[in-house]
């Protein structure tokens, strides 16, 4: 069997070991949506759908809610502008403030997209099954790191 350094050094490669469970899954739903012919990539997903609704939310705002920085969320942002799938406007009380919506076209996109996202949750519940609780796990470590850093720990 071949060496697999990351599972030996156990801990030590925390990080690593998350982000390449996390380049697995997005390969894997980048695929699906390839192979469903959606022109959307994984790492939109967050910022998406958290404007499906129709929903009207600063930069700020989703930079707080899905626990990204603010340059990731203006990244993607950025991006769904450009594709049409996304409108911007300034803030009226304060310019500095991006305010962000999904177009017409995104909105159609998210409703064409909604039975496939159904599919992709399906799998991932059937997936998180294989362990006892990894979400809760995960939360409870992230929630752990909010109240102290590892750097702090050392």
């Amino acid at each position: 069997m071949e060496r697999n350094i990351i599972n030996e050094l156990g801990s030590l490669a925390l990080a690593t070991r998350l982000k390449n469970l996390s380049d697995h899954l997005a390969k894997d739903v980048a695929q699906i949506y390839k192979e469903s012919d959606f022109d959307f990539e994984p790492r939109w997903f967050a910022v998406f759908y958290s404007l499906k609704d129709g929903n009207e939310l600063a930069v700020m705002e989703l930079s707080s809610m899905l626990q990204q920085s603010h340059p990731a969320v203006n990244q993607v942002a950025n991006v769904l502008v450009k594709k049409g799938l996304v409108v911007e406007r300034k803030d009226k009380l304060d310019q500095r403030k991006r305010l962000l919506k999904l177009s017409k076209k995104g909105l159609q996109l998210a409703a064409d997209m909604e039975p496939l996202w159904a599919k992709i949750k399906e799998a991932n519940d059937q997936l998180l099954r294989q362990s006892k609780n990894i979400l809760a796990s995960l939360e409870a470590v992230e929630n752990a790191l909010d109240k102290k850093s590892i750097k702090e720990r050392l």
